[in-house]
């Protein structure tokens, strides 16, 4: 009778508990997608063409959530925070809070970065990034886009007395 050298046998038995213990289970790339949100923008000072430091104060709404859990469908989203902004582009930081109208669910409150630029069309997109510190989906990563849709009126305060507010359409994507 042949003996099986130690090291085959180590092999043989960790394929074997590889193959017989059931795989981890993988999580979602995306939890949440919620799209048809809404969101008005404060600016104090107000916006002018060259970089300031700035104070940005939102209030709006989360709207059609999609994606898992169900039990997030829509809310209500405050953040504020402090940055260099201009009219044009800019970048800032602060908190936010999204209280979610659902039942049975929580408030998700956030800390986020963010950076504007003009997109195609002269399209403003505000993007926020930032990480979920309390509440419901704490830990995941949220990205919060904001498109400020250009207003001929509005684009002339910033060459006058400063764009003091400003509103546009939300997505808000939770990972994690």
């Amino acid at each position: 009778m042949r003996r099986i050298p130690a090291a085959i046998a180590a092999i043989t038995s960790f394929l074997l508990a590889a193959i017989l213990l059931p795989a981890p289970q993988a999580h979602a790339a995306t939890a949440l997608t919620c799209v048809a949100g809404a969101e008005t923008t404060k600016y104090t000072p107000g916006l002018v063409l060259l970089p300031q430091q700035t104070h940005v104060s939102a209030e709006g709404v989360v709207g059609t959530c999609l994606g898992s859990p169900t039990t997030h469908t829509t809310g209500s989203i405050t953040f504020s925070g402090d940055g260099q902004l201009s009219c044009v582009a800019g970048n800032s930081a602060g908190s936010g809070k999204i209280d979610w109208t659902n039942s049975g669910t929580g408030t998700s409150t956030f800390d986020w970065t963010g950076a504007v630029g003009v997109r195609p069309a002269g399209v403003s997109v505000l993007t926020l990034t930032g990480t979920i510190k309390s509440g419901d989906f704490k830990d995941a990563a949220i990205i919060i886009e904001i498109a400020l849709v250009p207003n001929p009126f509005q684009s002339l305060k910033c060459l006058t007395t400063g764009l003091e507010t400003n509103s546009g359409l939300v997505t808000t994507q939770i990972i994690g």
